[in-house]
């Protein structure tokens, strides 16, 4: 967003520079920009989350009003003309401010000339948001009388019929839902942290619902069309209603006909509505009039389309639900094909046992369950060895800086565990290397681990479940519990292989475990490059784990090493 900025200009300059010239004049596109408001002022964010609530109001009430209420509310009911007066003024309010909002063009370029701005709006949707924000309620509680006005009376007026198609303009605003919804910051973070599924879901009912609630509107508008009122001549005219109310009223029951019974009206035309769009079609209510069997017509006709989309949008989320749930299924199948050739005794004529086959077969699918109902449902792939980048596929659509700054958040934790790897000594930069060559473990219940079979050994943060320590030395053994609070093998990773070749280190793992493992070829590689984490913390953690074989086995401390 470009700046203004003015040049300030003390009282000798004036004196030595008297000329008009002298003083910085804006360039032409910035006149005004002051008075701009640009589209990611966290005020206005604020603004459009407000006015988001107010569109949706007016989304269900406006129809209601007129198709339903007949405006019956907005003279009666003094809290329902407070809201709508209300409501209105925000409307007016918004209207003036679009001639300050900062716009995207076709380009996706921000205008911010002020010319241009009132301009487009002027040109464009300027007169129907004018139109929108006439106060109707206002002249509506105007027109009734001292004494209170009779609703067929207030009906027949022409100024409320008026009134009531000024509202409908209201409706108009409706497009600038999603825009609204991506400006909101509230409604834009929210709708971020959600998964694919639930948007989905939300986004299906939630139009669902909208539908429903305008087709039901209008079925009750068509009955007041034709008789001209709710009140009690409404059973005595042809429509939907008086058929409904001679053929099907029972005494205590739902009674649409009233103006006060606003509430039973719209039940039974939300009855109907849901029942037309959902093709079940009791029979109970049906169109009498011309009007109304065309009107019944056109929807069959659309409902027809709709239905199929509801499907296919259904199947999809449904589809989407259950895809971590086919993978499970489909790699369990495969792994059954190979249990089944498995040899049905066990084989321990060898030198070496390897087991009860009928174990071996409940281990593999107790791990591969594990792993469906633990691990991350992101992943894809159930492999015991993945980089960051195929735990979180999202990493790979990042930027490079992105990327290497959502590295050190997933990791930064652990590496903050480790002295000689922490950011008292290590860089943003050092630190994002040893996250993209970090990996993500998974062991099964009663599964050892010495040290990985392509990267070697490596320091271990169990970040789900627990193990079991065991350190084998011919002098001792040592057993330890290790959970999420620490690291495992910090000091030891430090420690040459040659010297680590006496000592047997293994975890045994006491429940499905999730690990993330940092191989010691790039901790060694970047304490060969930071001397400064090397001479202040790592070398003591170098000299602190030799000192402890020296005392337990019978090789010498390199001198060189600790220089």
């Amino acid at each position: 967003v470009p700046i203004f900025f003015t040049l300030k200009i003390n009282k000798n300059m004036i004196n030595k520079f008297p000329t008009p010239t002298s003083v910085a004049r804006p360039h032409p596109s910035l006149q005004g920009v002051q008075y701009v408001i640009f589209p990611y002022d966290p005020r206005i964010r604020r603004w459009d989350s407000f006015f988001l609530v107010v569109l949706s109001y007016y989304c269900f009430s406006v129809p209601y009003m007129i198709g339903v209420s007949g405006g019956y509310h907005m003279y009666k009911n003094s809290w329902w003309f407070g809201v709508n007066v209300v409501f209105n003024t925000i409307f007016f309010v918004d209207t003036i401010m679009q001639f300050f909002r900062a716009y995207r063009d076709e380009n996706d370029s921000l205008v911010y000339n002020i010319r241009k701005i009132s301009w487009n709006y002027f040109t464009t949707s300027f007169v129907f948001n004018l139109i929108a924000s006439f106060p109707s309620a206002v002249l509506v509680w105007a027109t009734q009388s001292p004494n209170g006005s009779d609703p067929d009376d207030l009906y027949q007026r022409p100024g409320l019929q008026l009134f009531a198609i000024i509202d409908m303009f209201k409706l108009f605003r409706l497009v600038r839902f999603k825009s609204l919804a991506k400006s909101s910051g509230v409604i834009e973070t929210w709708w971020e942290r959600q998964g694919v599924a639930k948007i989905m879901l939300i986004k299906f009912i939630f139009g669902m619902v909208v539908i429903s609630h305008w087709i039901a509107c209008f079925w009750s508008f068509l009955a007041l069309c034709q008789a001209k009122t709710f009140g009690p001549g409404l059973g005595t005219q042809a429509n939907w209603i008086s058929y409904w109310y001679n053929s099907n009223y029972v005494a205590g029951g739902i009674n649409p006909i009233g103006w006060e019974n606003d509430i039973d009206r719209y039940g039974l035309s939300l009855f109907w509505a849901i029942q037309s769009l959902t093709s079940i079609g009791y029979g109970n209510v049906s169109p009498v009039t011309t009007a109304e069997y065309y009107f019944g017509n056109i929807l069959m006709l659309i409902s027809g389309i709709f239905w199929a989309f509801v499907i296919g949008h259904l199947v999809s989320i449904v589809e989407f639900i259950n895809k971590h749930h086919v993978q499970y299924k489909i790699r369990m199948e495969e792994a059954n094909d190979m249990l089944s050739t498995f040899s049905p005794q066990s084989s321990s004529d060898g030198e070496f046992d390897i087991g009860d086959s009928r174990i071996i077969r409940r281990r593999i699918r107790r791990y591969i369950t594990s792993q469906y109902e633990k691990s991350r449902p992101a992943r894809n792939d159930f492999s015991n060895t993945v980089t960051l980048d195929d735990a979180y596929p999202a990493l790979g659509t990042l930027s490079l800086e992105l990327k290497k700054l959502s590295s050190l958040h997933l990791i930064r934790h652990y590496l903050e565990m480790v002295p000689y790897l922490s950011s008292k000594f290590l860089s943003p930069e050092e630190q994002s290397r040893i996250a993209f060559s970090s990996k993500i473990l998974e062991f099964a219940e009663g599964e050892a681990f010495a040290k990985h079979p392509v990267y070697g050994r490596g320091i271990i943060f169990v970040t789900k479940g627990c193990c079991i320590s065991k350190k084998s030395t011919k002098l001792r053994n040592s057993i330890g519990f290790n959970n999420c609070d620490k690291p495992i093998g910090g000091d030891d990773v430090l420690v040459e292989d040659e010297f680590m070749a006496g000592e047997s280190y293994r975890l045994h793992f006491i429940s499905f475990s999730q690990c993330v493992f940092i191989p010691r070829g790039v901790v060694i590689e970047i304490l060969a490059e930071n001397y400064f984490a090397w001479k202040e913390s790592a070398r003591w953690r170098y000299l602190q784990a030799c000192l402890l074989r020296r005392s337990i086995c019978s090789w010498e401390i390199r001198p060189d090493i600790l220089a």
